[in-house]
């Protein structure tokens, strides 16, 4: 079974690969993750969607209509360095089984 708990959207640099980092970014490293609540043990899941933007918020809110995830647990629009292409992430925190 997949528990999911509560989250606190905070901003956080971490290194992003060079595949995602674009020419015109001053700061290639900004990163958008989810802050775990404070219980101990979970994992960290990342999903990942890329492509254009109209795809992606087609995607985004899809999964939204699903029940999977509301609209703001995901990150901002991110450019990925190709042209028309950009990409969000949603992190969520699990406990293991």
């Amino acid at each position: 079974m997949l528990h999911l708990s509560s989250q606190a959207i905070t901003l956080r640099e971490l290194p992003m690969p060079s595949a995602f980092i674009p020419s015109t970014l001053n700061n290639p490293t900004l990163q958008v993750t989810i802050e775990p609540a404070a219980e101990p043990g979970r994992e960290i899941i990342r999903i990942l969607v890329i492509g254009p933007a109209h795809g992606v918020e087609r995607i985004v809110h899809e999964l939204y209509r699903l029940g999977f995830a509301e609209v703001r647990e995901w990150s901002k629009p991110q450019p990925t360095g190709r042209i028309n292409e950009i990409m969000r992430v949603l992190t969520r925190y699990v406990l293991p089984e």
